[in-house]
């Protein structure tokens, strides 16, 4: 398997162990035309039920940290498909990065007390971002304390006033 198609499995499997712990059924559509690579449906027992929120990931080792965020290099059409408007898109979509370390065998630990995911997922809206006038990629800037966890995922689904 090539790099990216690695990058690729392990990113789902990230965001589904962080869609298990939050009690969140998450799916892989079919066909991604939309920048949809998985869908997050709050089930019936929670706050929101029926609530959804579409995610496009990606995965990269080349993050640098610095003074609370990171830039990541998004395709245009990419952003384009995650600045929608709420008169635009039913269902809201967010832009998920998981940062990796360089050898993919540093990318999971385990023993019999634990299993570690290396590194880091990383989350951001960017519903209302300006148009660009860029044709191929535009850097986008994502808060290092904005990390996709069960609570930030369950916060994403929740109805605006319900307290979480």
């Amino acid at each position: 398997m090539d790099l990216n198609a690695q990058k690729d499995h392990f990113s789902r499997a990230v965001v589904r162990a962080v869609a298990a712990t939050a009690g969140v059924k998450a799916m892989v559509p079919e066909l991604d035309e939309d920048s949809e690579d998985v869908t997050f449906t709050a089930p019936s027992t929670t706050v929101a039920p029926g609530a959804k929120l579409d995610a496009q990931l990606k995965c990269s080792e080349n993050i640098s940290l610095q003074d609370g965020h990171f830039t990541y290099p998004l395709p245009v059409k990419n952003y384009n498909d995650l600045r929608w408007s709420a008169d635009e898109r039913y269902v809201p979509i967010i832009l998920i990065v998981v940062h990796v370390p360089d050898d993919p065998a540093e990318w999971i630990t385990s023993d019999p007390e634990k299993m570690v995911l290396k590194r880091c997922a990383y989350w951001i809206s960017l519903a209302g971002a300006p148009a660009t006038e860029n044709t191929s990629t535009i850097t986008v800037t994502i808060p290092t304390e904005q990390v996709f966890v069960p609570n930030s995922l369950i916060a994403q689904l929740a109805p605006p006033g319900a307290g979480l």
